[in-house]
């Protein structure tokens, strides 16, 4: 983990501003339980551990940044088309567009922050599943999804029209399916007995093994088998968090997808269980929540599992727990990577004249991202110029010569020429 982060350390603020701070390629394993856009406010019972604790589970067009989108635009064409795509059907102060923009910009920090590795878990339910399937296989590539896994549960339920809503889905992605990403299978293996079958004078019969050597568990995971009761019904953690997540559930993952030692990152760490279920299993973790009430839930949790684990909490345990508001600072060779951009000139023969004229911060991803809708690969790249006026720049040019969307009507080098006189 770079320097500028401590293991074990809460952070207190907008986790959008911490995920930017974080260098890249220095998290092993990622796990959000992000509001579900639920369109409701929750709140912590008076009483409970997690009294104070509250989150609005409502995205709204005052809570959409333009410069997000704009983002989104210039570094990710198809994650812009996509929400191009939500909000032309439902409008730009839809609840469904709000929300994806918000989640977009920020799986998109979580994705540069993997180790090629790594791997990414995104909790959600069936309010926005099958939204977020999608922005994920903008962004971490449909080759690179492994799993749906169904956390299914039971209890009451007053419906009288649809059944019962009693499962979340957990979306497994790695950051790349070429490397040697990690899946610890020994970890997480579960007792299973075999059947076996045969027949003796005429009748059949069916016999059950247990193997020793277990086996994965399937893409669903049930509260009894695995262990996985929702916690308001466990009293050893409740904390009276709302939307609190049992600790068999991280521990698997983590298990799985993370070696002692690893960094495990929440960006939507609540009352901390995935910090709790890192420290159980010995990995470094990093928590991000808005609300301070994270930071006093860790301390009380690891508090109590030190002193259920050796009947004391050994001196200074908790001092290496710490608390920040700041967001860190990136120190590696993309420290500056949000002051410059490059805009681009992209040519295709089939345009003769006309050149695509837009801003990346990766010209050779923008150029594969063109390139991979058209089966001769012909988009060829121009020219680019690095500057932190980019904006104003793309606008300059497209201003000055005949254009229509990103496309440019003019001379190339006259196109190259007013890029390289134009002064903001």
């Amino acid at each position: 983990m770079q320097e500028t982060i401590k293991n074990r350390t809460i952070f207190c603020k907008d986790n959008l501003d911490i995920l930017e701070g974080i260098n890249t390629e220095t998290i092993d394993l990622v796990y959000l339980d992000p509001p579900f856009n639920k369109k409701k406010v929750f709140t912590a019972p008076i009483g409970t551990s997690a009294e104070g604790a509250s989150f609005k589970d409502i995205f709204t067009e005052a809570d959409l940044k333009e410069e997000w989108v704009q983002e989104i635009r210039e570094d990710w064409p198809n994650v812009y088309e996509l929400l191009n795509a939500v909000k032309n059907i439902e409008g730009r102060s839809s609840y469904n567009f709000c929300y994806l923009a918000y989640m977009a910009i920020r799986l998109i920090e979580c994705h540069r922050v993997l180790k090629n590795t790594g791997s990414v878990y995104l909790h959600c339910d069936a309010t926005m599943s099958h939204y977020l399937k999608l922005l994920l296989d903008c962004i971490f590539g449909e080759k690179n999804f492994k799993n749906e896994i169904v956390w299914c549960y039971t209890g009451p339920s007053n419906t009288k029209r649809y059944y019962p809503r009693k499962h979340d889905s957990l979306f497994f992605y790695v950051k790349n399916a070429q490397d040697n990403y990690i899946f610890n299978t020994q970890a997480i293996k579960i007792p299973y007995a075999k059947l076996e079958t045969g027949k003796t004078g005429g009748i059949f019969k069916q016999a059950a093994t247990l193997h020793k050597a277990g086996k994965i568990p399937e893409d669903w995971w049930e509260e009894n088998r695995d262990n996985m009761t929702p916690v308001g019904r466990i009293q050893t953690e409740r904390t009276g968090y709302p939307t609190q997540k049992p600790l068999a559930l991280l521990e698997r993952i983590i298990k799985a997808s993370s070696s002692e030692g690893d960094v495990v990152l929440d960006p939507f760490c609540g009352c901390a269980t995935t910090c709790v279920a890192a420290e159980r299993l010995s990995r470094r973790w990093i928590g991000i929540d808005v609300s301070v009430k994270a930071y006093e839930l860790v301390q009380e949790r690891i508090r109590n599992m030190y002193e259920i684990r050796q009947g004391k909490l050994e001196e200074g345990e908790l001092s290496k727990t710490y608390f920040s508001t700041t967001a860190p600072t990136r120190t590696d060779d993309g420290a500056n990577a949000k002051d410059q951009k490059y805009v681009y000139i992209i040519s295709h023969p089939q345009y003769e004249g006309e050149y695509k004229v837009g801003i990346a911060s990766d010209v050779k991803s923008r150029l594969s991202s063109y390139q991979t809708s058209d089966p001769n690969r012909d988009y060829k790249l121009e020219y680019k110029q690095l500057t932190e006026h980019y904006r104003a720049l793309e606008r300059h040019i497209h201003n000055q010569f005949d254009s229509r969307q990103e496309w440019v009507r003019a001379e190339m080098q006259e196109i190259i020429n007013a890029m390289k006189s134009y002064r903001p």
